[in-house]
């Protein structure tokens, strides 16, 4: 997938409203699954529904909807925040938060297909699709209609990852960026071993592509100006319960002009060896605690 400068997609918009079964309006949300684990349930606004228990899932383990659900994604352009989607704020269980995207949900071939005008000109096709197990693909086709060229333009998506909740171990995962640039990407795991990954999928080298492990919240949209200007290198950031992120300077987008970018939710089961080894350690912390308790 690349980053792709095209002709306005308007035609593109009608063709799937013609071909697409419509499954919301307003704060609403419909489900994808592959039928064998993997499974989301996408707002009409993008983001990962709080409408139901499961968010984002695989394997019977849920990766998002716990405690302070977080799932976001917001958009600059000429040096200012244009809009930002953000399942978080304020919101309580069962009600998404807000679509200031003013977008649509329908499924097209087997996946769900967004479509969106905001911001005063700007419109855009977000597609969702599972490729393959525990995987959760995303495309943006984003059009600026705006009647000018616009400058630093700048998209940003970020996740609250609490996996280990459901097995009793808490809100915490070890947060690493493993690269950045067109094989950025970015994985929170629990203490017993379920990964998440937020990884990139465009290959553009002309833009920067930024992970970001945010060390101050779980659970607020961060400004993609400045996951961009932090430029977090390579290493683990640590244990907490963190958002992971990544951000996109698009550059310049001419007026009529349309980019494309696409990233991947990537859910993975620990090794055999490292529940092996977690097994062997809750085992001798038990043995520790009742020799104590003996004693």
């Amino acid at each position: 997938m690349k980053f792709e400068l095209k002709k306005n997609c308007l035609a593109q918009v009608v063709a799937l409203a013609l071909c697409g079964a419509f499954v919301s309006s307003a704060n609403a949300a419909a489900v994808i699954t592959d039928g064998a684990g993997t499974s989301a349930t996408i707002a009409d606004a993008g983001y990962f529904s709080n409408t139901t228990a499961l968010g984002l899932s695989y394997m019977g383990r849920e990766f998002v909807n716990h405690g302070t659900w977080a799932s976001n994604y917001s958009f600059n352009a000429n040096g200012s925040s244009v809009a930002i989607a953000d399942e978080s704020v304020g919101a309580p269980f069962g009600t998404d938060a807000s679509n200031p995207f003013n977008s649509s949900i329908m499924f097209s071939g087997g996946n769900l297909v967004l479509t969106a005008s905001f911001g005063g000109g700007w419109s855009f096709i977000e597609t969702v699709s599972i490729p393959t197990a525990g995987h959760v693909a995303v495309q943006v086709q984003l059009t600026n209609n705006t009647g000018s060229t616009a400058t630093n333009a700048q998209w940003g998506v970020g996740v609250d990852p609490d996996q280990g909740i459901p097995a009793g171990l808490g809100f915490g995962t070890t947060n690493v960026i493993n690269a950045t640039g067109n094989t950025g990407s970015v994985t929170a795991t629990s203490l017993d071993g379920w990964s998440l990954t937020l990884a990139n999928t465009t290959s553009a080298s002309a833009f920067a592509i930024n992970p970001y492990v945010d060390p101050t919240t779980c659970c607020s949209p961060v400004d993609p100006a400045l996951m961009l200007a932090a430029a977090q290198a390579p290493g683990n950031y640590g244990f907490g319960d963190y958002s992971i992120n990544l951000a996109y300077d698009l550059g310049t987008i001419a007026d009529r002009q349309s980019v494309t970018f696409g990233y991947e939710y990537i859910m993975a089961v620990p090794e055999p060896e490292t529940y092996a080894m977690l097994l062997a350690g809750l085992g001798l912390v038990g043995f520790s605690a009742r020799r104590r308790k003996v004693a």
